[in-house]
């Protein structure tokens, strides 16, 4: 058992020889598609929202639809490490975020730690919270940068990469350093693009860490839809998502599913609103891959990261 995750007992034979045989390294194993969405359904929620003093965006709205496809889903918050599948304990969500919007100026990451039974308002307190930290303040990840890695020479910083490879491959990173400082051992990256007025990429996965799913969200642009009620085509506001994971553990129906949990959610954004209850998870699980329950050691990070343990 790794820090970050729980093995995933009993694995069908195929899955398991997949991993091995479809590549060892996440760039080998990665799948890459685009999915396009209605800017109305974000823009009527919003404005609908404004009107009861209540103030969020695209990202809010974006990162809270994906904390909640984590929890409903969970088969999509795994990760694979030498051919083996473990299921996170928790959902982390990490982004890239700028001090300001000036040419060469520094960037950081930031990441934050869901049950992913949150709500629109818990989520949004929560990143904006980290956000503003990151923007004012100096974080964990600027701290290791800047006095570790950005000012070693060359020979010395190559070592010291080889060597938090070897000790992520194997598992000996701290807790600490994978949730504070690194931000590549998430559930989820997410790239809001359409803050820097770019559109949707496919971004590569990073074989550092255990991210597995690399979402971008672009700039909203004008397209002709075809209704599929009258069958007219009209211009409509659309923006892309850039989707990228790692297909070594799960396969074509997790991502028709995936989808289709996201467009049902777009369609009434309220449900957002209220937690999301175990019930809801409707995951067809196979009873031999049922995880025993949350280790000690999550519970300590879940207290680290200030989240409440139901019992």
């Amino acid at each position: 058992m790794r820090k970050e995750g729980q093995k995933v007992k009993n694995v069908n034979g195929f899955s398991r020889v997949a991993t091995l045989l479809v590549g060892t390294r996440r760039c080998e194993a990665t799948n890459y598609f685009t999915k396009e969405v209605l800017c109305k359904k974000f823009d009527d929620y919003i404005e609908l929202k404004k009107k009861e003093g209540k103030e969020y965006n695209y990202r809010d709205i974006a990162l809270a639809v994906l904390v909640r496809i984590f929890y409903l889903r969970p088969q999509l918050n795994r990760f694979v490490v030498k051919g083996k599948i473990y299921q996170r304990h928790h959902v982390d969500v990490a982004c890239t975020v700028h001090k300001n919007l000036r040419t060469g100026e520094k960037e950081t990451a930031i990441k934050c730690r869901f049950h992913g039974n949150e709500t629109l308002d818990e989520v949004k307190e929560r990143v904006d919270s980290a956000l503003k930290k990151a923007v004012f303040e100096e974080n964990s990840t600027d701290k290791f940068v800047d006095s570790l890695l950005g000012r070693a020479p060359n020979f010395l910083l190559r070592f010291i990469v080889w060597t938090f490879r070897i000790r992520d491959r194997w598992g000996l990173l701290s807790d600490k350093f994978m949730f504070e400082t690194s931000p590549m051992h998430t559930s989820i990256f997410y790239g809001d693009l359409k803050s820097i007025h770019l559109g949707a990429t496919w971004h590569h996965l990073y074989e550092f860490g255990n991210c597995g799913f690399f979402l971008t969200m672009g700039k909203e642009t004008w397209k002709p839809v075809v209704c599929q009620k009258t069958q007219k085509i009209t211009a409509e506001k659309v923006v892309e998502l850039g989707i990228s994971i790692d297909e070594r553990f799960i396969d074509g129906l997790t991502y028709s599913q995936m989808l289709k949990t996201i467009d049902r959610i777009l369609e009434d954004l309220t449900v957002l609103e209220t937690p999301a209850l175990p019930e809801d998870r409707k995951w067809p699980y196979n009873t031999s891959e049922k995880l025993k329950r949350l280790p000690r050691r999550a519970k300590k990070q879940a207290r680290r990261a200030g989240l409440t343990i139901a019992s």
